[in-house]
């Protein structure tokens, strides 16, 4: 008995070193969940945003996500994202429908409010640093407004 419980726990062993943590994802450094610390909007910093949003980033999914430690609410979006112009830039598409959510803008595939994006639309951010454990990406709106997000690496 002995003998055949630890055939089956190396057997769980060996398989655990070759699970797939990242489910076929992995998209280099911008890969994880991505803690959005400040916004600055035309260089001044945004004092409405509460430190409470996350950007997920997996395959070609992001999954926008704001947490409230008080209530334990949590509220998400979805969208697609995808390199543009060289790996310099960082295309959001939030013009996403579903059969519960038929029309474009729907706050399940929009970006949260707090970030400034518009909805229903894709959006262009510029790569300022992207390592494993920055990221800075700026956005300029058609109202001419600059928004600067300030990420740190949260898992």
């Amino acid at each position: 008995m002995k003998t055949i419980s630890r055939i089956i726990l190396l057997i769980v062993i060996a398989l655990s070193f070759n699970a797939c943590t990242h489910n076929n994802g992995d998209i280099g450094d911008l890969f994880g969940t991505w803690k959005l610390e400040t916004i600055t909007i035309d260089g001044e910093k945004d004092s409405s945003y509460q430190d409470n949003v996350l950007w997920k980033f997996q395959a070609s999914v992001i999954n926008m996500v704001r947490a409230n430690d008080t209530t334990h609410d949590r509220y998400e979006s979805w969208g697609t994202w995808s390199y543009a112009n060289d790996d310099t830039q960082i295309l959001l598409n939030f013009t996403h429908t579903d059969n519960d959510n038929p029309n474009q803008g729907s706050n399940k595939y929009s970006p949260l409010p707090e970030t400034y994006l518009p909805k229903a639309r894709i959006s262009t951010l510029n790569i300022v640093e992207l390592n494993g454990k920055k990221m800075t990406l700026i956005y300029r709106a058609d109202n001419g407004k600059e928004y600067i997000y300030y990420f740190k690496k949260w898992a």
